[in-house]
């Protein structure tokens, strides 16, 4: 970065200010202008909003000669901005906003106001995507990865730490749970007909509110935490990451948000100032309900289409056999030359497991260059007990049987658990797209697929199959569910008003047949339960659920008024005369140079329901048929 504009002033309290402008672009010397500054964050009415952006206001002096206009720009990302207050205190890190360049016809000087924005508003536009490619992202991702990649969307390289104080059974508490838990990068993708991109907004939040964290910029890097953590410890220690999620060579920090704040009689400071301090109450929620849709999986083979970068490698795959195979110009999918020997070519990396009862879908899409050529495909259930392997009969359905049958010539029409199609007709090229639905699976267990030549013996083979995609993926069932809804309810004094059903792209789920299942550690082991500080192990969104309505299950006292003085956004705040209560930001305004905080300040809680019964909630887990609707109040 270059530096092109600063301007430096002291306020009230002689502390020093300092604002920086910078273009990536620029060459020369930097220019000293005259301005101020206010820090900003989004209003909110919840503090456990999971995304908590903000801005910088200046305003700077513009004349005749150094009017500002090269800070338009139809690239938003184009010009970052620093604030540091007191030296070494770094309190903004964003991007100037071309919007609001004003030009005087007619004075020659006048004042201009640029908004600056962290970046976090951009997320809403921007899809999920690798940065620099615009790819889609496939297969497994960290939490810890997924944010990573989000933020890169910003183009601001900060720092990101962590603290999350809740763990999966078998993780410990010395492990960071954003980095030991897997999430299927397809499940950003909505279940629309186009298959679009979710936005990095609904990602960012799918991830870190099913833990009941937020996000916000403080002291110029990304902080994740969590406000009902906070209520019991200001002091939290944080997992220490770059931006591009790898561990810092201090990986953890520790810090303690705690602030007093009271008047200036009582010798506080901050303290009270313009006498417009006030306090109100918002009204306790009754009940509330997460919507957890499971998405089921488009395909178990993340590289179905066969896509390589060499000859050795296919993604996804082991080459069993190269005699046989080679490939396109253009990598996409394998050509399996025809031959007389039964040979094994090509075979799944990792077996798929699934739950008894399941139904698969097998679909193929293959060309061939000879007449009435074979595509030899094997699709087993390695069970426990007993191998399976499916058979299918001439209405491309099929069973899985004990059975192998298996000649050395592969000519028994439909009597091998091999799929065989007829690839060519006539001379004419046929491209064929059968699909076989499998009865239910007899036990849990893994589902192998294996590619083997046609081992045609009927005449001398000339040619190739050139296989374009192989795809294994279910059928739904269960009278098609389609997720769960977890309803919670204060039973003692419960509140009228609810909260609007929060709808979750995650969650526990044992079967790999849905994509919103959250994974362990090893990326194969589904999560089925969950701890915070205490020893009770439940599902993550009973979780969710429950940090919700210890937060909320009572009355809120909600603090507004100026301060006079520096406070954090990022703070967990002890207000003298209002005995045994904390509060946190929901609204924020920083003056810089008046050093005035304009605050709303809302009442956290953690320990409403007791730990080890949760005696204070009606917990109710009930199954999404497609028609969620708002909870209500029983009593």
């Amino acid at each position: 970065m270059a530096l092109k504009y600063w301007f430096e002033f002291t306020d009230v309290q002689t502390i020093v200010h300092k604002v920086e402008i910078y273009n990536d672009d620029f060459v020369g010397d930097s220019t000293q202008i005259y301005g101020s500054c206010a820090l900003t964050k989004a209003g909110t009415k919840d503090t456990l909003e999971s995304i908590r952006g903000g801005g910088l206001q200046i305003d700077l002096e513009a004349t005749t000669l150094l009017s500002f206009n090269d800070l338009y720009s139809e690239n938003e990302r184009e010009y970052s901005v620093k604030y540091t207050r007191n030296g070494t205190d770094l309190l903004f890190y964003g991007w100037v906003s071309p919007e609001g360049l004003i030009e005087s016809f007619v004075d020659d000087t006048w004042i201009i106001s640029l908004d600056c924005t962290d970046g976090l508003g951009f997320l809403t536009n921007l899809s999920y995507v690798e940065n620099a490619t615009g790819l889609q992202f496939v297969g497994k991702q960290s939490g810890l990865e997924i944010i990573t990649n989000c933020l890169k969307r910003t183009n601001l390289q900060q720092n990101i730490y962590s603290s999350i104080d809740i763990y999966y059974t078998g993780m410990t508490t010395t492990e960071n749970v954003l980095a030991n838990t897997y999430f299927n990068a397809n499940r950003f993708v909505k279940d629309d007909n186009a298959e679009t991109y979710m936005n990095c907004d609904e990602v960012l939040r799918s991830v870190i509110e099913i833990f009941g964290a937020c996000i916000t910029q403080y002291k110029g890097d990304w902080y994740i935490y969590k406000p009902n953590e906070l209520f019991d410890n200001s002091e939290l220690t944080f997992f220490a990451y770059d931006y591009q999620g790898l561990a810092l060579a201090t990986p953890t920090v520790t810090i303690d948000f705690a602030q007093g704040l009271g008047s200036q009689i009582n010798n506080f400071y901050p303290h009270h100032v313009n006498k417009n301090q006030q306090l109100t109450i918002d009204s306790a929620i009754g009940a509330y309900r997460i919507n957890y849709k499971y998405g089921l999986v488009r395909s178990f083979i993340g590289n179905n289409l066969l896509s390589s970068n060499s000859d050795t490698d296919i993604p996804d795959y082991n080459i069993v056999d190269d005699t046989y195979l080679s490939f396109p110009v253009d990598r996409q999918g394998v050509y399996i030359d025809s031959t007389t020997v039964v040979s094994e070519v090509l075979k799944l990396t990792d077996g798929i497991f699934l739950e008894a009862g399941s139904f698969i879908r097998f679909k193929s899409r293959v060309i061939s260059t000879i007449k009435e050529n074979f595509a030899r495909f094997e699709v087993r259930l390695v069970a426990p007990t007993q191998t399976y392997y499916l058979k299918i009969d001439t209405l491309l359905s099929g069973d899985f049987t004990q059975d192998r049958v298996f000649s050395g010539t592969w000519e028994t029409s439909q009597n091998y658990i091999s799929y065989s199609t007829y690839a060519q007709t006539s001379t004419i090229l046929l491209e064929n797209r059968p699909l076989i639905e499998a009865n239910a699976l007899p036990e849990s267990g893994q589902i192998e697929l294996r590619v083997f030549t046609s081992g045609r013996s009927q005449f001398t083979p000339t040619g190739f199959m050139h296989i374009k995609e192989l795809n294994i993926s279910p059928v739904s069932s269960d009278n098609n569910i389609q997720g769960e809804n977890h309803t919670f309810q204060i039973t003692d004094k419960p509140s009228s008003k609810i909260k609007d059903v929060k709808k979750v792209f995650n969650g526990d789920n044992p079967s790999d047949i849905y994509i919103g299942t959250i994974y362990k550690s090893d990326e194969v082991t589904p999560t089925e339960t969950w701890n915070r500080s205490d020893s009770r192990q439940v599902a993550i969104l009973q979780i969710m659920g429950e940090e919700q309505m210890k937060m909320y299950g009572k009355p809120l006292r909600v603090f507004s008024g100026d301060v006079y003085g520096y406070i954090d956004y990022l703070s967990v705040i002890a207000i003298d005369g209002i005995s045994n209560t904390l509060f946190m930001p929901i609204e924020y305004e920083y003056n810089a140079q008046t050093n005035i905080t304009k605050l709303k300040l809302k009442q956290i809680l953690n320990n409403l329901l007791p730990d080890a019964t949760y005696s204070g909630i009606d917990y109710e887990l009930t199954y999404d048929y497609g028609n969620v609707v708002e909870p209500t109040i029983v009593g």
